[in-house]
């Protein structure tokens, strides 16, 4: 008897550390998937800047040559 529950004991300990592993890379992704859309966000604002200032840059040298 005292063995079986030595058994539940063990594997008890080892499905919780499974479980905080599994949280812990949950957490992980999460925080990884958050910075990769702050960056998302931070490249398309510098891509449009760069097209709008591109634009303005093309119609100023447009105008001066006709």
């Amino acid at each position: 008897m005292e063995v079986r529950l030595a058994r539940m004991e063990e594997r008890q300990v080892q499905l919780c550390a499974m479980v905080e592993r599994s949280l812990a890379f949950h957490g992980d992704v999460a925080n990884r998937l958050g910075a990769l859309e702050t960056l998302k966000t931070k490249v398309l604002a510098v891509a449009g800047v760069v097209g709008l200032a591109c634009s303005m840059a093309w119609d100023v040298l447009k105008n001066r040559f006709n």
